[in-house]
């Protein structure tokens, strides 16, 4: 890298990422939170209109996409939403360099970026906050947000998440437990929180569960977030008797939770966990409230289209693909990106008195953990996230087969040069398997294709396929 944190940041980067913009953003969302349906819809109408002028002035890709299906990018005051063509993540990685609305941005220079373990918990030249996953689709993605993007993130996240207020003598003790080795949604956002507001503890989720036993007995949390798993695992903990903690808030997102975790979870430390809907398109999408009736979509900020497998609209009750629209991201906006999360809408208001959209149903990372057999007779896995997370420079996508009890096949599409990536990929995978002391007795074989097709039953991609007993 030839450039320094800071090189890129004038005054308005700095006040973009201050504490006090946060605090502005903070109040600026609670008083959305006292609109009624018509005037959030209002709102959202007005700020959809505001990023698509904005891309189709910064964006080379928004701008002639556009003009390719036929719309009218002089009348914008006209354009509805629906007038506008669905794109996904193939598209926007393919284009990328013509996508983004900030020129400072290219695509090699960030896989090198988020592939280089020297710049873990830095941001891109001092001023981006970068996020790289695969997704359940096994297809990589960057997203990038810049400083007003990610204060406002960090604004949705303490106001309507963590729903932590300011204590002039003491701050709240947060304690975070998932992947914490690459740029990742949960730990970006968690460990950027402000000091002023939070004392910070990250947990490895793929390190002993001993060692985070030690770690959260001594910090005491205040309040834990992080994956499903991880925090229903420490649940496991703490009904032994091995974790003595008393959080006070429970927050878990990236795995699906399921009902019979989330009795667990209450039952070892007395708090109901709130489900907490994030992704690296978006990691402020929706949270429980503490009603507890379903996911409030927060529709000021973004714009949420259910479809069907037919194209048409899902009405409440009827899964389909999300389509986002995020509306404060003006970096890397995203105008009707299909996810690859399935969601399913709620009906009603909730007597929480927002008027949020309820969401009754997400699911997004239902991948299978692998598991393996120890030379004891004894057990050991590995978390999906690992391979979720998975990013190297020049891996396009990327499928785990487990073809034995203890081996693994890893079907990888290569861009660009094809034994540079590949050893990239073996670096990564025998990081993974010593961290959880598995590389003496599992091994693994990278297989370069040139596609990886759908599962052919259901006509959905896997991205991980464990050995079946």
């Amino acid at each position: 890298m030839v450039w320094k944190v800071g090189d890129f940041m004038g005054i308005k980067d700095r006040y973009e990422l201050s504490a006090v913009n946060i605090l502005l953003k903070m109040n600026q969302l609670k008083r959305a939170e006292t609109l009624g349906v018509d005037e959030l819809e209002a709102l959202q109408r007005e700020r959809f209109i505001k990023v698509l002028r904005h891309v189709i002035r910064k964006s080379e890709f928004y701008r002639n996409y556009y003009q390719e299906h036929g719309v009218d990018i002089e009348k914008i005051d006209q354009i509805s939403l629906k007038d506008l063509p669905i794109i996904d993540k193939k598209i926007m990685m393919d284009n990328f360099d013509q996508f983004v609305c900030d020129k400072n941005l290219k695509r090699d220079e960030l896989e090198r970026f988020v592939s280089d373990p020297s710049m873990i918990d830095k941001k891109y030249k001092g001023l981006y906050e970068v996020i790289h996953t695969s997704g359940s689709s096994g297809r990589i993605g960057i997203f990038v947000y810049g400083p007003n993007d990610w204060s406002m993130l960090k604004a949705i996240a303490i106001t309507r998440v963590s729903k932590d207020k300011f204590r002039l003598f003491k701050r709240t003790k947060l304690a975070f437990i998932g992947a914490l080795d690459g740029h990742y949604a949960g730990i970006s956002l968690t460990k950027d929180a402000p000091r002023l507001l939070f004392d910070f503890l990250p947990v490895d989720i793929n390190r002993p569960i001993k060692e985070s036993v030690e770690l959260l007995n001594d910090f005491m949390p205040d309040s834990l977030s992080g994956y499903a798993s991880g925090v229903y695992f420490l649940a496991l903990e703490q009904l032994s008797g091995r974790l003595k903690i008393k959080p006070k808030r429970i927050l878990c997102s990236a795995d699906p939770m399921t009902e019979s975790m989330s009795e667990i979870i209450n039952k070892a430390f007395g708090v109901k966990p709130h489900d907490f809907y994030a992704a690296s398109e978006s990691i402020g999408m929706a949270t429980q409230c503490d009603v507890h009736r379903g996911l409030h979509l927060f529709n000021d900020w973004h714009i949420f289209e259910v479809i069907k497998k037919n194209g048409e609209p899902a009405g409440p009750g009827e899964s389909g693909n999300l389509v986002l629209t995020n509306l404060y991201n003006y970096t890397q906006p995203l105008i009707r990106y299909r996810m690859d999360d399935e969601i399913v809408l709620g009906e009603g208001v909730c007597s929480c008195g927002w008027s949020f959209p309820l969401a009754s149903k997400v699911a997004g990372r239902e991948e299978e953990f692998l598991y393996f057999e120890k030379p004891n007779g004894s057990k050991e896995s590995l978390n999906p996230v690992l391979f979720i997370e998975f990013i190297v420079e020049g891996l396009e996508k990327l499928q785990v087969v487990q073809t034995e009890k203890n081996y693994l096949r890893l079907n990888v599409i290569i861009r660009g040069d094809k034994d540079a990536a590949v050893s990239r990929i073996k670096n990564r995978m025998d990081k993974i398997l010593n961290m959880k002391n598995l590389a003496d007795f599992v091994g693994y074989e990278i297989n370069t294709v040139e596609d990886i097709p759908n599962d052919p039953k259901t006509g959905k991609f896997k991205l991980i396929i464990p050995l079946k007993d």
